[in-house]
């Protein structure tokens, strides 16, 4: 079947380029065909009879109009996740600081499965929080070309206000600023809070942003009702060196994916990728994404 893809009216180049890339390698030109356009074309795309599969990735908000305009045909989403990492007690100590910062701040935090609540286990919390903002504070925040930056400028400068004011509502509710919340035009310096209050927002949404929060838990079940907080999930991550600590994390962590002794954001391609509740429709990953947009045909021979 052809395809239109429609790439972010921010982000054109990335589209257009592995279009080209694809005809190069041989795919017939009019089998995929890049279209720019505003709102009104995507609601006309999108309910048109033709389209017989919608797959999007984005925002919930935007996604749920999608599913409404849609009408009756196949939809694949990825909606987004607010992802939790557990570390315990007996964790690898520096292989969890390292992974948490890489999974937090790599590109810049606008990474769907990026670790935005880190929870800590009481007795390791206050040595970890320490190891933590001294390694984030030691991150470059700048020019994305220099090969020293290490968290780049955010999307755009309307995104990055969106997370200094969240922020500033979350520091308003009771959150304790770490540090970081600088912002230059787009670029936003990462940032680590502690002792947000689970009403805020930024506690239940996806930031989508190089923001981290930081909560002490004591036992194991109150780490997981902590990550099962929020309505969208993708990836989780724990760190241990209990295996029967991670797997019983992993089974009743409601989550698309658990990663232990690792970051939440580790993926590769072949994964079946995805999450539950409203993080999203389907799944992703090359088999996976494959089977998404494949329509099954029985045929039967009856040879009597």
């Amino acid at each position: 079947n052809a395809v239109l893809l429609k790439p972010s009216n921010l982000t054109p180049f990335s589209a257009i380029n592995l279009v080209a890339a694809l005809v190069e390698a041989g795919l017939p030109r009019e089998v995929i065909t890049v279209v720019h356009g505003d709102r009104e074309l995507v609601t006309a795309l999108v309910a048109a009879r033709d389209v017989r599969m919608v797959s999007f990735t984005g925002g919930f908000a935007t996604g749920e109009a999608i599913a409404r305009k849609a009408g009756l045909k196949k939809l694949a989403m990825e909606l987004g996740g607010n992802a939790p990492v557990v570390v315990m007690n007996d964790c690898d100590f520096d292989k969890a600081v390292e992974g948490c910062v890489s999974g937090a701040f790599w590109a810049a935090g606008q990474n769907c499965i990026g670790a935005q609540r880190v929870l800590v286990q009481s007795e390791l919390y206050e040595r970890f929080r320490d190891a933590f903002v001294g390694a984030t504070k030691r991150l470059k925040a700048g020019d994305p070309f220099h090969e020293d930056t290490d968290v780049g400028p955010m999307i755009s400068q309307k995104v990055a206000e969106r997370t200094e004011a969240a922020v500033n509502d979350a520091i308003n509710a009771g959150a304790k600023l770490l540090c970081g919340h600088q912002r230059e035009g787009s670029l936003y310096h990462p940032t680590v809070l502690e002792g947000t209050p689970t009403s805020c927002r930024l506690w239940h949404e996806e930031v989508f942003a190089p923001v981290v929060m930081l909560a002490p838990f004591r036992t194991l079940d109150e780490a997981i009702e902590m990550a099962n907080q929020p309505e969208y999930s993708l990836h989780a991550g724990i760190f241990t060196s209990n295996l029967s600590v991670a797997l019983e994390a992993a089974n009743r962590i409601e989550a698309g994916g658990v990663m232990i002794n690792d970051s939440s954001d580790y993926r590769f391609d072949a994964m079946p990728f995805g999450g539950s509740k409203y993080g999203s429709m389907g799944r992703e990953g090359v088999r996976f994404a494959y089977e998404e947009m494949t329509q099954p045909k029985v045929v039967c021979i009856n040879r009597g």
